[in-house]
This record gives C-alpha cells, sequence and structure tokens, in this order.
C-alpha cells in the first residue's frame, strides 16, 4: 500500500474527524476534565475506532460474497494420516514433515453450508463493531466530562457478552460448516481411514478444538463494566456532596 494512499484515505480522515470530535465535545462539556493533549489523544482514539467500526461493518458485507460464489473455496479442513511433503526432502534438517490443513473449491455449495461460513465470518465483525462502539462512546463521554454513566456501562456489558458469544460462536459454526462439507461429499469417500493395508490420507470429520481467549476478553470487558458501574455509584454520591 502506497504512503499517500494511506495518507489520504486514513490517516487525514482520522486526524479531521478527531479534530472535529474534540471541538464539538469540548464546546458543549461544562467543566472539560482533559487537558488539550489528553483531549486531542482521547478524540484520535474515539475516532480510530469509529474508523475500526465502519471496517467492521464493510467486513459483514464482504462476507455476503460467499452466497453469490460458485464455486466457493472453503479452507481450514484438518487433514489425518498426512503424507510428508515431498519438498521436506531437500533439507537434510527436516527429520519429518506432515500437512495440518487444506482448502478445497466446491461446486454448487449448499445454502445450509454457505450460511454456516457467513456466521463464521459474520459473528467475528459483530464482536469488533461491539468493542468499538464500546470505545468511541467511552471517547465521548470523557470528552464531555462525564465518564461513568449508567449507558456507557450498559454499553460495555453488552460489548462483553457479544465479544464471548461471537468469539465462540464463530469457531462452533466453523466447525460445522467444514464437517457439512464433508457430509455434502461423502465421508466414505474424503474422510481419512485404514483399508487393511495401511492408512491413507483425507480429512477429518468434525472437529472442534475450542479457544478459551473470547471468554477471557468478555470477562475483561464484564469487569469494566463493574468499574464503571462503581465508578457512577462514586460520581453520584460526590455530585450529592457538593
Amino acid at each position: 500500500m502506497h504512503v499517500g494512499f494511506l495518507a489520504t484515505w486514513a490517516v487525514v480522515p482520522a486526524l479531521i474527524a478527531g479534530v472535529i470530535i474534540v471541538l464539538l465535545t469540548r464546546r458543549r462539556a461544562s467543566k472539560p476534565t482533559l487537558s488539550r493533549v489528553e483531549s486531542w489523544t482521547v478524540g484520535l482514539i474515539g475516532t480510530g475506532a469509529l474508523l475500526v467500526l465502519l471496517a467492521g461493518a464493510a467486513s459483514l458485507y464482504a462476507a455476503t460474497s460467499v452466497f453469490s460464489s460458485n464455486p466457493t473455496r472453503v479452507s481450514g479442513f484438518a487433514i489425518a494420516n498426512a503424507s510428508s511433503p515431498s519438498f521436506a526432502a531437500k533439507s537434510d534438517a527436516v527429520v519429518d514433515a506432515g500437512y495440518e490443513s487444506v482448502w478445497l473449491s466446491i461446486s454448487d455449495l449448499p445454502l445450509s453450508i454457505r450460511w454456516l461460513m457467513y456466521a463464521e465470518a459474520a459473528l467475528p465483525a459483530l464482536a469488533m463493531i461491539a468493542v468499538c462502539v464500546g470505545v468511541f462512546w467511552l471517547a465521548m463521554r470523557l470528552l464531555s466530562g462525564r465518564a461513568f454513566t449508567r449507558s456507557l456501562t450498559q454499553t460495555v456489558g453488552v460489548a462483553a457478552i457479544v465479544v464471548m458469544v461471537a468469539g465462540v460462536g464463530s469457531q462452533i459454526f466453523a466447525s460445522a460448516a467444514r464437517g457439512s462439507v464433508v457430509e455434502y461429499l461423502d465421508p466414505q469417500l474424503i474422510t481419512a481411514g485404514d483399508n487393511g493395508s495401511g492408512a491413507y490420507e483425507g480429512l477429518m470429520g468434525w472437529m472442534l478444538n475450542l479457544d478459551g481467549a473470547p471468554i477471557g476478553w468478555a470477562l475483561a470487558l464484564a469487569l469494566v463494566a463493574a468499574a464503571f458501574d462503581l465508578g457512577q455509584r462514586v460520581q453520584k454520591d460526590t455530585e450529592g456532596l457538593v
């Protein structure tokens, strides 16, 4: 990517939008609590979150291409009993080698499988959008001088739920999509096995290895939401004393 293209379509719009956000929010804030440098920094972070949010929306739209493509490329199939690749023998330092995954280009893929593949791609985009909404709203609250509000706590709490559901759900849909493709292609023809004379390579049927990272991120966001809820109560008590 050329530097000029990046500056024209990413950096410059982000700076302009950040300046506008800071100016508008500081003008509306009754008691600005951030310095000028802090305001610009928070404004740029909020702008970045907004741009990433738009990128997430674009990803949602791009994922719909799975419904019109034919043949459809499906990647990430796990291979069992994989033979050693021939190029590995070119180096004496390689003791053993094998393939772990393969992609297939499949014609006339059923609509049900296409929906599974769309959900696999769309859920991470939804999680990104949810997090960016929370970051953008937090930036706006900080610039307005009232960070601790119930709406922000609810936004972060919803983002935590979306991150967990989307992160785990995407993995489940991915596994279901590949398992459904194997069923569509006939497991007896395409899966690995042993015919008595030795094992032969092929695809694995249904395999699901869940990554718990989305759950950890969701718990972290939930803790942030709880902290903002506590801050909201402290802010109310402080305002009541003034």
